[in-house]
């Protein structure tokens, strides 16, 4: 299975924390958290969302986002495309995630929670990231820690992250920390957790009734005068629009060789495959007393290993790296952005097979080997020419609707101000057929945000410029067409097919309660064969716990509670699930067990507890939300993760 296809089946695991301090120091390995944004159509200091008296940037986003996209390529081998990211909603939940940031931090605020100097100072000495032999590091070598992320980081920046983390921890901790849980509900939640039980199931479905089943005029009419609102047609609008056509931009412009080539220079990593490296070393620590001892013992150790010593004996001998000493100094495979710079820039300067002179870091002095080196091969602008095109053409076709759509914005305010605007630029207004809220919009397509806007608006109001999935457009109501019941002649094939389906709802539950009266005095032994001499069909189960699906019925909560309620052998009455009828035979019980429960009670009670304050606090948060103005820009969000 790929790691698309895990991605697929666990959209729920996608939704990644966005922790604000989130930085993995090591001593060796530096990896950078942040990668520079490349530039997007618009500015990086637009409003993406503004939440109360705070904004969010379209950088501040991007920066987020490009983080997580690398992160899922780095997994999936390069698999995972932005494309990909948001056709699973991952560029949402994100933003989602930033405004929940913001907002907690605001009520935060509100509350007037506060975090003091030393209490970061603390936080900071005590991170596992600053810490050698249990003790700080110290106040330089920290500094040099920050500024060797990929973009450096000021200590002002990443001690205002670390107050952030803090404020939310405290925030979150005067909401949930009462929350408890009694021995009598732990246990309780343990029993439906561990409980199972074996059924047999006979599945009764409306569908397999229908043959024979008629409906006539007089069932017609008097299904039509009982339910006749469910038949609503609900209220429809027409719309006139202007649509820029981010396509037929795209379509009419052809970038020049020189833009071409500039890009292809300017980007020639994005076209260049990673260079791999897999390398050893010998570390020999700093040592105040005399730096120049170590030095020479360096180069002692690279004279041997290029005489043609065992580097990885030279390793276990003399290397002060705990961690890799025993491994012969083997670093494994490694990329750029995992090592500190000095050590990085020296390894892939080498060739393969080739030792270094004595480099020196912040924590030592090194004696590097590359053992495997692959990569490094850059794709011909001949090769990768299509792309950038298409690239080009794209950027050109969002860039000149943007300004497009914003001249145009300025022009209009009423419905003939949009016909006026359109014809100064050669754009045919269009008008609609009438919809309703979730139909595509002839000539517009699906656009949740065009339907808002739309069943919002007075006749002869405009709105825009609303994003689309063919590019931004204008939009005014033209016509309004109030919900109504049809008459039953429109309707007639409808209500026709609705009362066979009831009756063969009710030839189902019939045919279950024979089924029941015939089974239910069946010993266990007897129970299948009885029914399958019946010409049933039975489905028997494994021992299942609850939230397990049950063999011919699934996941139902009627059914899972009968099975759990019923005393071993007895025969349910029929269960009702949307058009089926089903028979429940419980054919064996294991109860949960004491000394079970004993073993797990704590961490039970741990995890119960955090499940508990969790849920509390989103709803809280829900809550606190509902005081702040929260406010989405969609078109800098769509130019955010282009």
């Amino acid at each position: 299975m790929t790691m698309l296809d895990r991605m697929r089946q666990h959209k729920g695991w996608l939704k990644w924390s966005l922790a604000l301090v989130c930085l993995a120091f090591v001593f060796l390995y530096v990896p950078s958290f942040v990668q520079q944004a490349p530039e997007v159509a618009g500015a990086m200091t637009d409003v993406l969302a503004q939440v109360g008296d705070e904004e969010i940037t379209v950088g501040e986003f991007r920066s987020i986002y490009l983080q997580q996209l690398q992160s899922y390529q780095t997994q999936s081998g390069g698999e995972i495309t932005s494309e990909i990211l948001q056709s699973m909603g991952i560029d949402r939940q994100l933003l989602q995630q930033m405004i929940d940031e913001y907002a907690a931090l605001a009520e935060a605020e509100r509350l007037g929670f506060t975090v003091t100097d030393a209490e970061i100072r603390e936080r900071i000495v005590s991170l596992p990231a600053f810490q050698q032999n249990g003790q700080f590091v110290g106040e330089e070598a920290y500094l040099q820690l920050l500024r060797v992320q990929q973009p450096p980081t000021s200590p002002a920046q990443f001690e205002e992250n670390v107050r952030r983390s803090l404020t939310l921890e405290r925030l979150q901790a005067a909401v949930t920390n009462w929350i408890t849980i009694s021995d009598d509900d732990l246990q309780q939640e343990y029993v439906n957790r561990n409980e199972q039980v074996r059924v047999s199931a006979i599945s009764f479905r409306a569908d397999d009734f229908r043959e024979g089943l008629e409906a006539n005029d007089d069932d017609v009419a008097a299904l039509y005068e009982q339910d006749a609102t469910d038949y609503l047609v609900p209220e429809k609008r027409r719309l006139r629009f202007v649509l820029i056509d981010v396509p037929a931009l795209k379509a009419s412009f052809t970038p020049s060789d020189l833009d071409i080539q500039s890009y292809y220079d300017n980007n020639l990593n994005r076209y260049t495959e990673p260079t791999t490296l897999r390398a050893s070393h010998i570390l020999l620590r700093n040592s105040a007393d005399d730096a120049a001892a170590v030095q020479t013992r360096a180069e002692a150790i690279v004279a041997e290993a290029r005489a043609g010593a065992d580097f990885a004996e030279l390793a276990r001998e003399h290397s002060e790296d705990v961690a890799t000493k025993e491994l012969g100094g083997d670093l494994g495979e490694i990329a750029r952005g995992q090592l500190t710079p000095e050590v990085e820039n020296a390894a892939f300067a080498l060739e393969q097979g080739e030792i270094s002179d004595p480099v020196t870091s912040l924590i030592g002095v090194h004696v590097i080997l590359a053992t495997e080196k692959t990569g490094g091969v850059s794709q011909s602008l001949a090769e990768v020419r299509a792309s950038i095109v298409d690239l080009l053409k794209q950027e050109s076709a969002d860039a000149r609707a943007s300004a497009l759509a914003d001249a145009m914005a300025l022009e209009i305010t009423t419905a003939a101000d949009l016909d006026t605007a359109a014809s100064r630029r050669s754009l045919e207004p269009q008008e609609s057929a009438f919809a309703a809220p979730g139909e595509p919009i002839l000539g517009l397509g699906f656009s949740s945000e065009v339907t808002t806007q739309a069943f919002q608006l007075a006749e002869g109001q405009v709105a825009g410029p609303i994003q689309t999935p063919t590019g931004p457009a204008f939009v005014t109501v033209t016509g309004i067409q109030d919900p109504y019941v049809p008459p039953l002649e429109e309707i007639e094939a409808r209500l026709r097919d609705d009362v066979i389906r009831r009756k063969a709802f009710v030839a189902a539950q019939a045919r279950a309660a024979e089924v029941v009266t015939l089974l239910e005095p069946a010993a266990d032994v007897e129970f299948e064969p009885t029914a399958l001499e019946a010409g049933l069909d039975v489905n028997t189960s494994a021992l299942l716990t609850r939230g397990t699906a049950i063999p011919g019925v699934g996941l139902n909560a009627a059914v899972e509670a009968a099975a759990f309620a019923l005393p071993v052998g007895e025969t349910s009455a029929p269960i009702l699930t949307g058009n089926t009828a089903v028979v429940l035979r419980v054919l064996e019980r294991q109860e949960a067990s004491d000394e079970g429960f004993e073993t797990a009670r704590e961490t039970l009670r741990t995890q119960l507890i955090s499940e508990r304050q969790s849920q509390f606090y989103a709803a809280y948060m829900e809550k606190a939300k509902t005081k702040l103005l929260i406010d989405i820009n969609m078109a800098a969000f769509a130019q955010a993760v282009v």
